[in-house]
């Protein structure tokens, strides 16, 4: 198997739709039979919870590997879909990120782990949290690729432009050439809405940054996190459900 393709799923404020995108994204692959491991790196571990992984169901977690306590590999909890692994979150997270932060060269800890696995998996997605903190520069640097989260009513060209600071960061300091794969509008309803946020807010040089596919606001999103699993699992053929296979189809075709 060639190496996997490394996604981390990236977004400077709350309420861009990035742990759900991460959720649904990976699974999405996994139901197009790519062996896929989503990775949350949040400490508030939205993307644990939605992906329906319970306390009850794992024993360790992304902050023991950190912490040194256990092997990469003994932290991968499996899911209810036969191509999806995920590493989960949890709270202790922030007090590991906090002892790790005081040594920047820590920020490439991930990005080394992920050497263990990356022949097993197609795709390793990773959910990064909305900061430009330690855990969100860790989740960055051990990409190849962002995808940006993007949403008309909570988006700005602050937040977009801090976003590429960022990845200048990481491309000059840890000397990894990091790309964006491309900019996901999540709760839109038609492409010509997006092209025009993207003008008012002088962004035109992005538009050619834009996947195809966006995610339309869909009230069975919105029931799926309720009960805390994917959106496939609550109503595959529901509009955003739909949604996320295409453009799990569009990020396959253009990163292969």
């Amino acid at each position: 198997m060639a190496m996997s393709k490394i996604l981390t799923i990236a977004g400077q404020r709350g309420g861009t739709g990035k742990s759900v995108t991460a959720v649904n994204l990976a699974t999405s692959f996994a139901l197009l039979e790519k062996n896929t491991l989503l990775i949350d790196t949040d400490p508030q571990g939205c993307a644990t919870h939605w992906c329906g992984i319970k306390d009850v169901d794992y024993t360790y977690n992304i902050a023991s590997v950190l912490s040194a306590k256990v092997k990469f590999t003994d932290a991968i909890v499996k899911t209810e879909f036969s191509y999806l692994d995920i590493m989960p979150a949890g709270f202790n997270l922030f007090q590991v990120a906090m002892k790790l932060a005081k040594h920047p060269g820590n920020e490439k800890l991930l990005g080394l782990f992920l050497k263990d696995v990356e022949k097993e998996y197609d795709y390793v997605v990773i959910d990064a949290p909305s900061s430009y903190g330690f855990l969100s520069i860790m989740a960055m640097t051990a990409a190849s690729w962002l995808l940006v989260c993007m949403s008309i009513p909570q988006s700005s060209t602050e937040d977009f432009h801090g976003l590429l600071r960022c990845v200048k960061y990481i491309r000059t300091v840890h000397h990894i050439p990091l790309k964006i794969a491309g900019l996901l509008f999540n709760r839109c309803e038609t492409m010509e809405e997006i092209l025009g946020f993207l003008d008012y807010h002088s962004l035109s040089d992005a538009k050619q940054m834009v996947f195809n596919n966006f995610i339309p606001d869909d009230d069975k999103i919105r029931k799926s996190i309720d009960r805390k699993i994917p959106a496939a699992l609550h109503d595959i053929k529901g509009p955003a459900a739909s949604a996320y296979l295409n453009l799990a189809k569009e990020i396959h075709f253009f990163l292969n």
